[in-house]
């Protein structure tokens, strides 16, 4: 009976699972959703040095190192990419099993399967099209969370997969497992407080609490030993100081800030290019400086407003994507949290209420239990996001995959509730999945639209990198602005967001071009892309015959001919301050949307 039922299941989710491919390869193609999973691929592809790498500033080296190693055995497939997409769909498969498995009754497993199908679809939805590692991550950590609150001791390998889960999610991206861990621990806290024999369960959730510390940490000191050169020990340095002022502070203007610039050897124009991004040109910019700047705008930042006026505009902020319910517009911008903050809210209620009015009439000590261990879950999503929120960083692949977590932890507690009082339908899991039913046409329509922008961004990319293939004895040097995203409309700010297609025209070949300061700028493998075009460095390379600029076109320009010197003044400023007086040509206009320029010395 018991093969039967695992029979059953392993049915049920691989046809849900294969449902889902379907309609995502119905609906849509395949992209890396940033430059960053991009960039990522480039490296550990070969695309950017010319041989695979194993060591990188994002994935950490023991995720690296496999992925890197597949890319050596069979150079032409997209390797990174497959394993994204199988991750996400693997995790799919992963619920749904766990889930069934908790289920008797055929009803109760169409509902579930039916639910999951429709959460996938409906509100996951674009993520498994536009797919982006931080969040993959994410996505294995609220795998993990609902595996560990459905786990039947002695009857699965739940904890075990968990386990596995958590390693890799913090190998693919630390610091969303590590934003996600704490509601994976109350996840663990609510399994032992909610099961039947909470002594024998201590024992194995403590046991894995512990060997997921020892992962974890085994990952850390792993990635430690590999970067450990001093190379790489002052590149990290340099990654964390430009992380923290890219990401989570600003560049403070010139004017009003003279003396702070002068006393870390900064004059104007090199204060531009880290408003531009460009540093990588300047050699003397280094950990030192970056860090400098971000200390000292957050310092500003604190000054102009502070803490507690923060804390309270976020509160308002957090409060109105709680209960704000809108179809999406775009598939990130107007961002709104519908339908994964109206999918949690239901969950709350329905495990509350599965309690509150039980067919087995629990002791009201029982029901008070419950409404703090809620309570407990919403305190601490409530502290992550206020976290994220007063640091000016919410993006969808960050907000998204808290709030996965956190429904599959709800999921999980009332699919538990259900088994022990044998109820044979969920009134709270057909509402739920009717509510994701609703927002399929919504995907849709979003993923739709943002495939439009993309198809239309990548005519303009692949003309540039056609262009570049077809020059391979020069080498190109990307303004980072440029590199992010290009105009695609009427106005200057129609810009879309670069990204790749997965799976089509597959080219892991040596790319003899480089972005002016882009993640692997001042690296140990920055320095080795250099050497191998037979530069010292990206200011005296801009100088010689076989480098070029390319900056994106200016809007008003259609001809060669109109291109003025205003769009690359901050480039000549800097030479002017470093003593050099240069010509920059406008060579010609690809794609139209860029512009080769030739940089030399008068």
């Amino acid at each position: 009976m018991k093969k039967i039922s695992l029979r059953s299941n392993f049915i049920y989710s691989f046809v849900l699972v294969l449902v889902a491919i379907l309609f995502m390869g119905y609906v849509g193609d395949y992209f890396f959703d940033l430059n960053d999973d991009v960039f990522i691929k480039d490296l550990i592809s070969g695309a950017y040095t010319g041989s695979p790498e194993a060591c990188n500033m994002q994935l950490l080296y023991p995720l690296s190192l496999v992925v890197s190693f597949f890319y050596r055995v069979a150079r032409g497939l997209d390797w990174y990419g497959i394993f994204l997409c199988s991750v996400q769909y693997l995790c799919v498969f992963l619920i749904s099993m766990a889930a069934l498995r908790k289920t008797d009754a055929h009803k109760q497993k169409l509902i579930t399967a039916l639910f999951i199908l429709l959460f996938s679809l409906g509100t996951i939805g674009s993520h498994f099209l536009f797919v982006q590692y931080t969040f993959t991550a994410g996505f294995m950590s609220a795998t993990a969370a609902f595996l560990i609150l459905t786990h039947e001791k002695d009857a699965d390998k739940n904890l075990e997969i968990a386990l596995i889960l958590i390693f890799v999610a913090y190998l693919l991206r630390e610091e969303i497992l590590l934003l996600t861990l704490p509601m994976v621990c109350v996840g663990i806290l609510i399994r032992w407080l909610t099961s039947k024999d909470m002594s024998k369960e201590f024992k194995d959730l403590f046991k894995f609490f512990l060997a997921m510390l020892v992962v974890i940490a085994i990952g850390r000191v792993a990635n430690n030993f590999a970067l450990s050169n001093s190379q790489w020990k002052e590149f990290m340095r340099l990654f964390e100081a430009r992380t923290q002022l890219y990401d989570y502070q600003y560049v403070p203007e010139y004017k009003g800030n003279e003396a702070f610039y002068a006393s870390i050897g900064l004059d104007e124009s090199e204060r531009d290019l880290l408003e531009n991004y460009n540093f990588g040109i300047d050699e003397e910019i280094n950990a030192d400086v970056l860090d400098e700047v971000q200390k000292y705008a957050a310092g500003l930042k604190t000054a102009d407003k502070p803490f507690s006026l923060r804390l309270q505009s976020k509160a308002l902020l957090y409060l109105y994507n709680l209960r704000h319910f809108s179809y999406q517009e775009g598939y990130e911008y107007p961002m709104t949290d519908y339908p994964w903050n109206l999918i949690a809210i239901v969950f709350y209620l329905g495990v509350l209420l599965s309690y509150l009015i039980p067919r087995d009439k629990s002791t009201g000590k029982e029901k008070l239990k419950i409404a703090g261990l809620l309570a407990l879950l919403f305190a601490c999503r409530t502290t992550l996001w206020m976290f994220i929120m007063l640091r000016d960083r919410v993006p969808i692949r960050i907000s998204h995959p808290l709030y996965l977590v956190e429904i599959m932890i709800l999921l999980g507690m009332l699919i538990n509730r259900e088994k022990d009082t044998e109820r044979k339908i969920s009134r709270t899991m057909i509402l739920a999945a009717f509510l994701c039913l609703l927002s399929v046409p919504n995907q849709k329509t979003v993923i739709e639209g943002e495939l439009a922008s993309r198809e239309l961004m990548r005519s303009k990319y692949d003309a540039l990198y056609d262009y570049f293939a077809r020059n391979k004895d020069n080498y190109y040097f990307v303004d980072v602005y440029t590199s992010v995203g290009v105009v695609c409309g009427d106005s200057e700010n129609d810009i879309v967001d670069f990204s790749e297609k997965m799976f089509a025209n597959v080219d892991n070949s040596y790319q003899n071009h480089d972005i002016m300061g882009g993640w692997a700028c001042k690296s140990p493998l920055y320095d080795k892309k250099m050497a191998k075009a037979g530069f010292e460095d990206m200011q005296t390379a801009l100088l010689t015959d076989k480098a070029y600029f390319v900056q994106s076109k200016p809007i008003d320009v259609h001809e060669l001919s109109d291109v003025n010197e205003e769009s690359t003044a901050w480039l000549t400023n800097y030479y002017r301050d470093k003593g050099i007086e240069i010509a920059v040509e406008p060579k010609e206009i690809v794609g139209d949307a860029f512009v080769i320029y030739s940089v030399s010395e008068k």
